[in-house]
């Protein structure tokens, strides 16, 4: 994590004051980094996590025995399993609306063949919350052995409270992330394949993706695209055809 700091402040200069504190990106890669694969087989490259206050960062996750060394402090970035389970931390500051189930759709369809949207069923609301948070740590765990990791293209959150920057600030933030620190982690990891998640994200780093993996990457639409039911269903099967190898 060398080259975060310089990065930051990199990306401080071009987003001024509405910049994510630094204590918070540096927990969200402390995240990512625990879950990090000893070898990365195939890479899933998202936009970013959304925006994690100071006031944030207090919420306090409990002890899990399963995870040893896990950090302990909330941050809105779907390796923190706090971040959508509000009977996780039990505290009344705990955001009222907060997690990416798209995103743990995603995770399990790279893991698992799915047939309909009813597979879900295993991460997600109406499942009873201790079995479902013991599915999110099986899930996890399987992905880390699986040599699947998630690296934010950003690393700085885009997203605050549904609001994000201009375009150009955006994409200025993404190539700033990208040449400053993303782009050393994906060539140190070496990954057999990236899935580029979302259209945005391709068009902003396409070309630099290229220059480092080849052709070794494909792009799918983010989970929240404005797609028919089948469509999005017909990705999350993408996922597991690529992370199986059957592509």
């Amino acid at each position: 994590m060398d080259r975060l700091p310089a990065t930051y402040h990199v990306l401080r200069d071009i987003l001024g004051n509405r910049v994510e504190p630094y204590e918070s990106v540096r927990l969200v890669e402390t995240y990512r980094r625990y879950w990090k694969p000893q070898r990365v087989k195939t890479l899933l490259l998202a936009e970013s996590h959304v925006f994690t206050s100071h006031a944030d960062r207090a919420i306090a996750l409990p002890w899990i025995p399963e995870l040893p060394a896990y950090p302990t402090d909330y941050a809105k970035f779907v390796y923190c399993l706090g971040y959508g389970e509000r009977q996780l931390t039990g505290d009344p500051a705990h955001p009222r609306r907060d997690g990416t189930p798209q995103f743990w759709k995603i995770f399990f369809s790279c893991v698992n063949e799915v047939c309909s949207n009813e597979d879900f069923r295993p991460v997600q609301a109406i499942t009873s919350y201790r079995r479902r948070l013991s599915n999110k740590i099986r899930l996890l765990q399987q992905l880390q052995s699986h040599g699947i990791w998630l690296v934010d293209t950003s690393i700085v959150a885009l997203y605050d409270g549904g609001k994000k920057p201009t375009s150009k600030l955006m994409h200025d933030a993404i190539i700033a992330s990208w040449d400053g620190y993303i782009s050393h982690v994906i060539r140190d990891c070496a990954p057999e394949h990236v899935i580029v998640i979302g259209k945005g994200v391709a068009r902003s780093i396409g070309a630099n993706l290229k220059e480092l993996v080849g052709d070794r990457y494909s792009v799918i639409p983010q989970p929240n695209a404005h797609l028919a039911a089948h469509e999005h269903l017909s990705n999350y099967r993408r996922y597991y055809q690529i992370c199986s190898g059957s592509r």
